[in-house]
Formats: structure tokens, sequence, C-alpha cells
């Protein structure tokens, strides 16, 4: 849990988890059917209720359509950008459709300017996408991909706790609930950063953030920690991999260092670089893990590899990158919550 403070003394939640994608309507679609999160509401952030855009310091026009729903307590988020320089195209372009940042969002201006000016003073990392949208929210990008793996935004305000949308999915009386698609609850429980050097990234992200204590694992240094392995439908060595958890409020934050040698992670470092690669749903059973595998076999989607941990939870790792917009993990557990680390951070 987040027990200590950050930057400017503030505790700092993970509020959202955000995708650029092209095509809003279809990939919010996919996800309603396959996971039931609902409802979600769908804004198109244009003049005049979405001004006072800038880009790197400069006063420039862009617009987007966004589509935000809560599973649970985390803010999930479609943007699909219409017109203008903005940051989303440039990653589209220069990624591909993906998750492009996390948020850690306040409720009022005088938090979000204090985290603008501690990071501009601590770290030289200044403010690299504004607008305000209406007359409260104020949302910012800061310039955090070389010190933090990935975007980072903040400000005043989500739009779906203080916008009226122009259109709820899949109907204004939408409720949260099963997967019209297999009947499973899917709760969404972790995002994951592939990195190059876990070290670095998780002080750069406990000095920011205060978020920690990170447990530490690592497959080369402890016998059995990974089992079972298969990548795609071969099995294979255990991975050689690194990584580091920490829980923030509902949400386990992973950091990824692969260590050479065929996975997922080192594949996604070698052809996108770091980032944000997937997000994790827990489910309750195996079972039900090969229920929701099935599901998507019948979307042609397989399985880029898979695993246990310790022996004591399962996990699947998804290809569901051309349908959904990003890796999709599931799983029975975390390894925060069957082991304890081999070492820990702070």
């Amino acid at each position: 849990m987040t027990t200590t403070t950050g930057l400017a003394g503030l505790a700092y939640p993970i509020t959202q988890i955000s995708l650029a994608v092209s095509d809003l309507d279809a990939t919010m679609a996919r996800y309603h059917q396959a996971f039931g999160w609902a409802p979600w509401q769908v804004f198109d952030h244009v003049l005049p209720v979405h001004h006072d855009t800038e880009l790197r310091g400069r006063p420039v026009h862009y617009a987007l359509h966004g589509a935000e729903v809560y599973v649970g307590a985390m803010n999930f988020e479609l943007l699909e950008p219409l017109e203008g320089p903005n940051l989303w195209s440039e990653f589209i372009d220069r990624r591909g459709e993906g998750i492009a940042s996390i948020a850690t969002m306040f409720h009022e201006r005088v938090d979000g300017d204090a985290v603008k000016t501690a990071f501009l003073e601590r770290f030289g990392i200044p403010v690299s996408m504004r607008a305000e949208i209406g007359d409260h929210i104020e949302y910012y990008y800061l310039d955090t991909e070389e010190r933090f793996g990935c975007l980072i935004e903040s400000g005043s305000g989500h739009a779906i706790d203080f916008v009226r949308p122009a259109r709820i999915h899949p109907s204004p009386d939408a409720l949260p609930g099963p997967s019209p698609a297999t009947g499973l609850d899917c709760p969404l429980t972790q995002v994951s950063i592939v990195v190059r050097d876990l070290d670095a990234r998780m002080r750069a992200w406990h000095e920011a953030f205060g978020w920690g204590p990170w447990q530490v694992f690592d497959s080369t240094a402890t016998s059995g920690l990974l089992r079972d392995c298969r990548l795609g439908d071969r099995s294979v060595d255990p991975f050689a991999v690194r990584w580091a958890q920490a829980r923030v409020d509902d949400t386990n934050v992973e950091l990824i260092e692969p260590l050479g040698g065929p996975s997922p992670w080192q594949q996604f470092l070698e052809e996108t670089g770091e980032g944000i690669a997937s997000i994790g749903i827990t489910l309750r059973t195996t079972a039900e893990v090969d229920r929701l595998a099935a599901y998507f076999d019948t979307l042609g989607i397989g399985q880029r590899a898979s695993a246990s941990v310790g022996g004591a939870a399962r996990w699947a790792l998804f290809d569901t990158t051309a349908s959904f917009k990003c890796l999709i993990a599931a799983g029975t557990g975390h390894a925060l919550d069957v082991l304890e680390g081999g070492e820990a951070y702070p």
C-alpha cells in the first residue's frame, strides 16, 4: 500500500491507465465484451470545452475523443487523437497503438501545480503537453520517459469525475458486471513496465512518488522461481528476468528487466523499447484462466507466454496487441501475493 509521500510532501495514487488508439469505438466494444467493464463515458475533447492546449510550451490546437471507465477504483482510458500535434499521435507514429501513460491525478490545482514545480526543480523535468477541460480540470504530461520509462500524467482531475459525457457505452443504464462473453469478473490489478535498468527505475519511482517497499525477484538467482515456462506453444527454460513489484493502493505496479534470452519482455524491449507493456487481470482459479484463454482462442488470440510463480500462482500473457492495443496478462495471483522477494527496496 502507499504509506509514504513523494515530492512536494504529497501522496501519489495511481489513478489512470491510458491507451492511445486509432479506433476508440471498436476498441471500447472489445473491452466491454471481453471483460464486462462498464459504463464507458465517451467525451468529445474539442473546443470550447477542451481549451488552452499547449505542446512543449507552445500554444497549439489539438482535439481528441476520449472514453473512460472505472474498473474498481482504477480509471481506464482510451484516447483517439483527432487533429493537431499531440503526444498521442506521436506515440502511435513512433510505437504503434498501446499504453501511452499512467496518471497520478489530484483534485485541486494547487496540488497539480506543486507537482509541476517539484519535478522541474528536482529532476529538471518540464511539462511536455497540457490542456484544460471546462473551468476546473487541468491535465498535463511530464517529460518522464527517459527517467521513469514511460509518460506520466497529472493535474486536477479526470473528465469522468467532472464532465458530462457525449454518450455512454453500451447504454446509459449499463452497470459494471461480468464479461458478456465468459461470465467472468475481471478486476484490473496490475500494470507492467518493461525497463532496461531495474534498480535505476525503482529508485526513481520511489524518490518521486514514495512508492514502496518494492519486492525484487530474480529468476536467475532463485531456482524454481519461474516454473513450467512456455513461449507460444513450446516449453522453454525459465525466462531470464528480474522484476520488482510494489502495491499502490489496489494496484500492483511491476517493473520488469529482461536479462537476455527468449522471453516476451525481451521481445518487447528489442522491438519497442522501454515502456508500459501490459495490464494484468486476476482471476480466482486456473479454470477461470482457461475459460478466458478459450474465449481469446475464438478471437484468434493465443498465448504469447505462460508460467507459474514458485508453483503458487499461474499466469498467461495473451497476444492481444492487435485487438486490445496492449498485452494482457491473466492469472491467479501476482508474485507479491504469494512470495517474498529475494530483496526489498528501500
